[in-house]
């Protein structure tokens, strides 16, 4: 009996002992973090890994699809402007068939018309809107295929333009009309002047003027090209014919003035400068011109 009691006491004593020890231990053993074990750390960093790749993946795919249907939408905003675009060209191009049909079936309804297009064109030129001026020649020409004005509003669009070629292929087709037309002739000489073809652009003027000796602007045209092929007493005369012909027109008489303070002409240069007095008395630049001509 006195043994079972002993043996119990020794028992109880080693569960004591067990209890305090841990109890002693369990602030340390609660300290330790399961992700700080090698191992484990391996396999949070593979599934890390794994999340990555799996959320690049994603976002590259959601990218795309993103990236798809910005390109669908831009495809098909330009697709509806485009269709937009053509619907109304479609619909302008039945109104012109339409009113230019009424217009050949109606001598009067077509002078009418031509009338109004040349108008309209010739001022959308003079705003500077070629796109317009350059249609309503076109139309023009639909109506009235033998159209000399039409075809001369179209060379100077294409003057305008720098499109030289197709500005004289307009004037051949006046000319195939009416082949002594000064004005085409005078045309071709300033397409040509501006290709810089001065031999060909004197021929052309000088048939122009053959044709017609009284445009003054043919001869101030014909003026600058002698003045620069170096013929300057041939310039001179020229630009004295086209103030013959417009003896008030200022824009001649600066022209005149100009070059005979280039030539250091002074007894030309005092008398075109008493004939522009006389005929812009209100001209700003007159002192500055009497000094510089006192000065010759």
């Amino acid at each position: 009996m006195l043994i079972d009691w002993i043996a119990l006491g020794v028992f109880a004593a080693a569960v004591v002992t067990c209890a305090v020890i841990v109890w002693r231990k369990l602030p340390q053993l609660s300290s330790i973090r399961i992700e700080s074990i090698p191992k484990h750390q391996q396999e949070a960093r593979k599934q890390e890994i794994l999340d990555q790749r799996l959320h690049q993946k994603l976002g590259n795919v959601e990218a795309r699809i993103v990236a798809a249907f910005r390109a669908l939408g831009r495809f098909l905003s330009g697709f509806m402007v485009a269709m937009v675009q053509r619907l109304r060209n479609l619909e302008r191009d039945y109104r012109r068939k339409v009113v230019t049909q009424k217009a050949i079936d109606n001598p009067e309804v077509l002078r009418a018309r031509v009338a109004t297009l040349l108008a309209d064109g010739h001022t959308a030129f003079d705003t500077g809107d070629l796109q317009r001026a350059e249609q309503c020649f076109v139309d023009v020409v639909s109506m009235d295929p033998k159209s000399i004005d039409a075809y001369l509003g179209l060379a100077d669009v294409a003057v305008e333009r720098k499109d030289y070629a197709n500005a004289r292929e307009a004037l051949q087709f006046v000319l195939k009309l009416q082949q002594d037309s000064d004005v085409a002739y005078a045309r071709l000489g300033k397409v040509a002047s501006s290709e810089g073809n001065l031999e060909e652009a004197k021929v052309d003027l000088l048939k122009s003027v053959s044709l017609n000796a009284a445009a003054a602007s043919t001869h101030a045209d014909l003026a600058e090209i002698e003045l620069n092929m170096g013929h300057v007493d041939l310039a001179q005369k020229a630009l004295e014919e086209a103030i013959r012909l417009e003896p008030a027109n200022p824009k001649y008489l600066d022209a005149l003035l100009d070059f005979a303070i280039a030539q250091k002409r002074k007894p030309l240069a005092k008398q075109v400068l008493e004939r522009l007095r006389e005929a812009n008395p209100e001209n700003q630049k007159l002192a500055e011109l009497a000094e510089t001509v006192a000065n010759l």
